[in-house]
């Protein structure tokens, strides 16, 4: 077994390498405001997600409070017949914005247990590979959600663009933001505990289009750690990682911001199975769902655990190793 795991290790190395990626240094009060913001906007996807245009956009109360005064409609919604994505597209006249909010999975736990990780090719850029179940949850929404954004322009041209989301949600957010800004719309990206979706030439891809990146990752969640470095799989950059916030406030020092496609000094450094992390970014990310299903029982959560530290232990190897070439 170590042998595997040291050859596994090897061949990663090979293909990982990327500068980290720095736009700024900390977080400002706006922008904490903002990541609060959008977070309420991705609670809103399990409440809005069937909704026929024109209907008024609601969350469970008090989830919403920051926009809930603001008459923000649907202006279409969408749900993959076979898959589980699903979410809708608001409008806020208040705000000026148009936001398109991705629901995160009821399933996540059973994802993780899962541990596929298969990529399969996407047309954005040179060499780029995604993962299969989050490009398949894309393609059955892409069209419908590709013609709102189109209408939701033209209606409102200078309103801004915002892509969300929480969990597996937040990936199918990320390929969503990807060919939105490639059909020719600038958009900013907010997730909150999204796993990483593509390699190397797709995390660069993604932080190098117009439009900003907000990868939000709280305390020790463990969605964020995979699918794991060494699988091929990066991040966009950059992270905020939410590292207090135990009292219920977040405030400016506990928010860290950590720039890279392979940065384990965050988020990715941390261990453990804790769920509690994950459902909780600024408040709890429940909406008007029923929580998550309960783990699948063929692996148990021991044995879970043991296997996200093991991952954890070989990427944060590897990211020290392509720290000292001067590659992380």
């Amino acid at each position: 077994m170590k042998g595997l795991l040291l050859t596994c290790l090897s061949v990663a190395s090979l293909a990982l390498g990327a500068p980290s990626v720095a736009r700024q240094d900390g977080v400002t009060a706006e922008q904490l405001d903002s990541f609060k913001l959008y977070a309420q906007w991705s609670i809103a996807s399990s409440c809005n997600s069937e909704k026929s245009p024109g209907k008024p956009v609601t969350c469970t109360p008090g989830q919403c409070s920051m926009f809930d005064a603001h008459n923000a409609t649907v202006a279409a919604s969408f749900i993959g017949t076979l898959l589980d994505a699903q979410g809708f597209v608001g409008v806020d006249p208040v705000d000026q914005q148009i936001v398109v909010s991705f629901r995160g999975s009821t399933s996540v736990r059973n994802w993780i247990a899962d541990f596929i990780f298969v990529q399969v090719p996407c047309d954005l850029t040179f060499a780029c590979l995604a993962h299969t179940g989050f490009m398949a949850s894309w393609a059955e929404v892409a069209m419908p959600v590709l013609a709102a954004v189109r209408a939701a322009k033209v209606a409102n041209p200078d309103y801004k663009l915002v892509v969300t989301g929480h969990s597996l949600g937040g990936a199918v957010a990320t390929l969503a933001v990807a060919y939105i800004r490639k059909a020719g719309y600038e958009a900013d990206l907010y997730t909150y505990g999204s796993p990483r979706v593509g390699n190397l030439a797709f995390a660069r891809f993604v932080t190098s289009q117009p439009g900003r990146e907000y990868r939000i990752t709280h305390a020790d969640d463990p969605v964020p750690r995979l699918p794991p470095i060494l699988t091929n799989y990066r991040h966009v950059s950059p992270e905020y990682w939410i590292d207090g916030g135990s009292d219920g406030v977040v405030t400016l020092d506990e928010v860290d911001y950590c720039p890279g496609y392979s940065n384990v000094q965050c988020n990715g450094g941390t261990k453990g199975l804790n769920m509690d992390s994950h459902g909780w970014y600024f408040q709890a990310l429940q909406g008007c769902s029923l929580g998550y299903t309960p783990f699948r029982r063929d692996i148990s959560d021991a044995e879970l655990e043991a296997k996200l530290n093991m991952y954890v232990e070989l990427d944060v190897q590897l990211a020290e190793n392509l720290h000292a070439e001067g590659q992380s």
